[in-house]
């Protein structure tokens, strides 16, 4: 495996994070979520559809925002709160969310 010491190995993931039993508009909860999760330094967000999508140079700084936007839903007095997190930490090189939408489309 090459050293990764000259380059900068990117995390990315994405998270869905809402509460179950508070009804079916859930707006007002991820977006609170994602305002505390946006205070995390060192973190870049991409808001979408069904999840958000999140970049880091490293794992802990992204569980850091995760727990931020757990913590904002305990606080509007959810009961029960689902996360579902993907994680894609690539060593070999570095990557960013721009890079794999790129190659997705063909460009690079």
């Amino acid at each position: 495996m090459p050293s990764t010491k000259s380059s900068s190995p990117r995390v990315i993931g994405d998270i869905s994070i809402y509460p179950i039993g508070q009804g079916t508009s859930l707006g007002e909860y991820v977006r609170a979520a994602s305002r505390e999760m946006k205070k995390v330094r060192g973190i870049r967000f991409v808001p979408g559809g069904m999840a958000t999508v999140v970049e880091a140079n490293d794992l802990a700084t992204i569980l850091r925002a995760v727990r931020r936007g757990h913590q904002a839903l305990l606080k509007m007095g959810a009961q029960r709160i689902a996360i579902n997190l993907r994680i894609d930490h690539r060593m070999d090189k570095p990557e960013t969310i721009e890079y794999k939408v790129g190659r997705i489309r063909g460009v690079r």
